[in-house]
């Protein structure tokens, strides 16, 4: 959520009456977002595209329609731009590049040097490996053509040289994004393509600005990693969230702050109603058993429910980006709503979930990378946590334990897990942090889980071939267990047994376990409350009461109560200070996760 700044004061608003424009313009001179921008555009922009590709489903066209230079640009804004698309990423991005390798002409061009230039940028982003001998010829004939440096390099250099923020840099063609995005019918694919390129390059800029920053910043010698806290000393079970009673004050408390933050039940972002985080606002909210709800509690929560159900659109998606991410949400929130009009709804929903699944009718193969897995929207890259909020949904819908999109999911979720007897995945993949980065990454035998095959938030373990593998870390594990239960699988599953004690190896509850070290301190606290969340989730889905942990048996339902109730703020709401990334920088976001760990 956008922080706002602070209003001018009594002196300062005298003395703009007479102040000049330079000095007015230094007071409202904006500090320089980081991470990374315009993520939201660029993924409603992939998932768009990726559906009018699929005309012929599950053939796929080029995703700049006939247009090179088109067709080249979205490559780069992908691969370049915050998910690193990557020709291991399968069909989403495989036939516009051998649509782009198939307009070769005679002299190793693609027609002007301008088009030439975009398309060797893309093969190198995409595919440096595979288009090595391409790249090269391309390079020779862009030369010969006139052209000096590439465009996509020169794109991110402009934005880097001008004196404006990238966050500016890009406004208008943000406004532009939306603007094109919010309109019906197909995406007009030249616009699209410039309006991309411009966003990533924006993105990348501020990036390589961020990195700077932080070696700048960086002190002489690393700073140590947190402590690995101590297994509380197990406390009496509060009444749970089935109605045996009342709730702990933590959860009273937390109740009373999320209540207020809503309006009838919804909640809002940038001051507008934000359906994701009002459908996870109304989850904590139900938290409450419903006979224990004060009347204006049951209003309030009907009411948004309500407002949630007139956000479905014809296709059963909910809301307008992330179409996966928000439909699992609302499912969330109106799956024990008592309304005529729920059971069609989720029955829509369920449709919409299957069909994002990344399979045959999509244009997948059981070998691609992504097979059986689930993304953020559309057609697009599947990742673990995404996968983790799809099955529960479709569980949530009544989906039958037998079918096959279950089993289809197995062969994703086995990718992510480093248990070398059941993955299958080694291949080429770009380094999430590092442009420009491939790794050569391998699976690796601790049982843990990372976001997707050869990716991980939680860097990497370098192996003396220099091969590389994705490092297991805490939330995805959880997660990995929580999807494997949702799939049917036992507590005597090798599988399950592998991530169990990973877990139980590096159990912690004051970080988010498995960060490299390099990748600084802080990183032990990325998605710190969505890991309660998955914690309790998957632990509780999977009939766990105890993990052992050393010589210890540990009760992990007051374990976690007891840390979630001593980082609760006196307001009594919860937020993630030390990492705000993943949108827990925002105090409603964490509260809900955190009183949905508590019902648990």
């Amino acid at each position: 959520m956008r922080s706002t700044s602070l209003a001018p004061s009594c002196l300062l608003a005298l003395f703009a009456t007479v102040a000049t424009p330079v000095l007015l313009a230094a007071q409202q001179t904006p500090a320089r977002k980081s991470g990374e921008l315009f993520r939201s555009e660029l993924d409603q922009f992939v998932g768009r595209l990726d559906a009018q590709s699929l005309v012929d489903r599950p053939q796929r066209h080029p995703l700049g329609g006939e247009s090179t230079l088109a067709t080249a640009q979205i490559l780069c804004a992908m691969g370049h731009g915050h998910r690193r698309y990557h020709i291991g990423d399968g069909p989403i991005v495989r036939p516009s590049l051998a649509f782009l390798l198939g307009k070769t002409d005679a002299d190793s061009g693609f027609g002007d040097a301008t088009t030439t230039g975009w398309v060797v940028e893309a093969m190198q982003v995409i595919d440096p490996v595979g288009c090595r001998r391409q790249i090269e010829a391309g390079r020779a004939r862009f030369q010969a053509l006139g052209g000096t440096e590439l465009p996509w390099a020169a794109s991110v250099a402009a934005i880097l040289a001008a004196k404006e923020l990238p966050q500016d840099q890009g406004a208008a063609a943000q406004t532009r994004a939306r603007s094109l995005l919010a309109a019906k019918g197909p995406l007009p694919l030249v616009e699209a393509a410039a309006t991309m390129v411009h966003l990533a390059a924006c993105q990348v800029a501020n990036k390589r600005l961020d990195q700077a920053a932080l070696a700048k910043a960086a002190p002489a010698a690393p700073a140590a990693a947190p402590a690995v806290a101590a297994a509380p000393a197990p406390a009496p079970l509060p009444a749970n969230a089935s109605g045996h009673g009342a709730l702990s004050p933590a959860q009273e408390r937390g109740l009373a702050w999320l209540s207020a933050q809503t309006k009838d039940g919804v909640g809002f972002g940038d001051a507008q109603p934000n359906l994701p985080l009002t459908a996870i606002a109304l989850m904590a909210l139900q938290t409450r058993p419903a006979a224990l709800r004060s009347p204006a509690e049951r209003a309030a929560i009907t009411t948004g429910l309500r407002w949630l159900l007139t956000q479905q659109n014809e296709d059963g998606t909910f809301g307008d980006t992330l179409a996966n991410y928000t439909t699992c949400a609302a499912v969330g929130a109106l799956h024990t709503f008592d309304d005529p009009a729920v059971p069609a709804a989720l029955q829509r929903a369920q449709r919409a979930i299957l069909s994002f699944q990344n399979c045959e009718q999509n244009g997948y193969a059981s070998g691609d990378r992504d097979y059986g897995s689930i993304g953020y929207g559309g057609m697009t890259r599947g990742d673990l946590s995404n996968m983790n909020f799809a099955l529960q949904a479709l569980q949530e819908t009544g989906l039958p334990r037998n079918h096959e999109a279950l089993q289809r999911a197995l062969v994703f979720l086995q990718r992510t897990q480093n248990l070398r007897a059941t993955n299958d995945y080694a291949g080429k993949a770009p380094d999430p942090e590092r442009d420009g980065v491939i790794l050569d990454t391998v699976p690796g035998d601790d049982g843990g889980a990372c976001y997707y095959p050869g990716n991980s938030s939680a860097g990497y373990v370098v192996r003396p071939d220099d091969t590389v593998i994705a490092r297991s870390y805490g939330s995805m594990t959880y997660a990995l267990l929580k999807c494997y239960s949702l799939a049917g699988l036992k507590a005597d599953d090798p599988r399950v047994a592998a991530a169990l004690r990973w877990l139980q190896q590096n159990w912690r509850l004051d970080a988010n376990p498995g960060a490299a070290p390099e990748l600084g301190p802080k990183a032990a606290f990325q998605g710190l409350y969505y890991y309660y969340l998955l914690m309790a989730q998957a632990l509780d889905s999977a009939g766990i009461d105890r993990l052992t942990v050393g010589d210890t048996a540990v009760d992990w339902r007051a374990a976690l109560r007891t840390q979630l109730e001593s980082v609760q703020r006196t307001d009594g709401s919860w937020r993630n200070d030390q990492n705000g990334r993943w949108m827990e920088s925002s105090a409603l976001l964490c509260t809900a996760y955190a009183l949905l760990a508590l019902a648990r």
